[in-house]
């Protein structure tokens, strides 16, 4: 197995921390998404500020669950975001959610070697050249434009650019604050690589 990563900058917060607002804020993900948010170390981390962490929350459960970007083309979206921005916990953590989500494991080395991988259907070669373009310079091009609107609904496309931004975002929060994979995730970076 990996060895473990380096102890995080922020700790996660503990039981005996706990405040209401941050049992509100848990409880927000408990029974959802995931099944022990009170165990799970970005929200641990987040749960230092309650109040943010609430606030985010909203928008990052739609991006889950709710999103308008169907659920292989999301996770292609996240997963490709996570491994350019060397984000090792997002990517390890979303190698779990796109496998639980049914997603086959083929995938995630074309997502490591990017558009031009033949893995990748015409469409969602768009879907990471995007993806790639909006992460380096925060546009998408004019041809990948015209090809992500021959597909998608303004609804689509609006889903699609939160969805890279929100985790452009994160991908920052969890490599500055150092948060650290539990033995499952390092099991399967270990399995299916992980950004260095």
């Amino acid at each position: 197995m990996l060895e473990a990563d380096p102890p995080a900058r922020i700790p996660q917060v503990t039981e005996a921390e706990f405040t209401d607002a941050t049992r509100a804020f848990l409880d927000r993900w408990t029974g959802g998404f995931f099944k022990n948010s009170d165990k799970n170390p970005p929200l641990l981390t987040f749960a230092h500020h309650p109040h943010l962490a609430e606030l985010f929350s909203q928008f990052n459960i739609h991006l889950l669950t709710t999103n308008t970007v169907p659920v292989k083309l999301r996770q292609i979206a996240i997963m490709r975001t996570a491994w350019v921005c060397k984000a090792i916990y997002m990517w390890s953590s979303h190698l779990n959610t796109s496998l639980t989500l049914g997603l086959e494991p083929d995938m995630f080395d074309p997502v490591k070697a990017g558009a031009d991988d033949p893995y990748f259907t015409d469409f969602e070669r768009v879907v990471v050249r995007a993806t790639d373009e909006l992460i380096a310079d925060r546009k998408i091009g004019q041809e990948t434009w015209t090809a992500l609107a021959s597909e998608w609904s303004y609804q689509q496309l609006l889903d699609f650019m939160f969805t890279v931004g929100a985790y452009v975002t994160v991908a920052g929060v969890m490599r500055s604050s150092g948060i650290e994979r539990q033995p499952d995730l390092l099991a399967l970076a270990e399995r299916y690589g992980a950004p260095e």
